[in-house]
């Protein structure tokens, strides 16, 4: 598999993950996993000394764009950028149509991790006390008889922010396996993609814009909602 660049200067690459590969090495040191794959990739291309370096992590089943550092030099400013959240983050997601959905929202509260016993796997929840902030920002962009087409910016960056705040609120992503979702249609994967990320350079202080397209699995299934 030769994966896509989207983006690269002399400090920064961007590449489009595929869903379905974790985004670093996981236990299991067996199993492929995105950093890991499109790093080989660009040694086999560009020589072994090739750089780069991971700041950033989408979930398993979510497709979209990541970037990394080419140089050491670039790390901490790229770190901060995150850090600071200072990288505008957008994601395309499918989720169930439900007459609470304004045309925006946005939802403002503290999660926390824990285990389910039943699924066997770590998953966020809401919390009254405790926890870590969650802030995101929807709006819904196209309405289908059971779904909708939902452009979500989280503003904090916790695990699985994005689905627990819809999901709270009965509109799960299709195809998610951890929270409350429609299973009908059935989801090929979680509906969930990264669509862009927008920032200014730390280095050339000009605004950079990085999309990564609606990938064909996802584009497929948005045409079974509108049978």
């Amino acid at each position: 598999m030769s994966f896509e660049i989207l983006f690269e200067d002399d400090y920064f690459l961007a590449a489009a993950k595929p869903a379905g590969l974790p985004s670093q090495p996981t236990v299991d040191k067996s199993r492929p996993d995105f950093f890991t794959a499109l790093k080989q990739q660009l040694q086999q291309e560009r020589g072994k000394d090739f750089y780069l370096a991971l700041h950033h992590r989408l979930d398993r089943d979510t497709s979209g764009v990541m970037i990394f550092a080419k140089t050491k030099d670039a790390n901490e400013p790229l770190a901060d950028l995150f850090k600071l959240h200072r990288i505008q983050k957008t994601y395309l997601c499918l989720t169930k149509r439900t007459q609470k959905a304004a045309d925006a929202w946005e939802v403002e509260n503290h999660l926390a991790e824990m285990r389910d016993a039943k699924l066997k796997k770590m998953k966020m929840v809401r919390v009254n006390s405790g926890g870590d902030k969650a802030h995101t920002l929807f709006k819904k962009l196209e309405v289908f008889p059971t779904a909708l087409l939902v452009q979500a910016q989280p503003l904090t960056g916790r695990m699985h922010q994005i689905r627990v705040h819809l999901a709270d609120r009965g509109m799960g992503i299709f195809g998610d396996d951890i929270y409350q979702a429609p299973k009908e249609p059935k989801a090929p994967r979680l509906m969930l993609h990264a669509h862009s990320l927008v920032f200014v350079h730390p280095f050339t202080q000009q605004q950079v814009r990085i999309e990564c397209a609606v990938p064909e699995d996802m584009q497929a299934f948005i045409k079974t909602l509108t049978q």
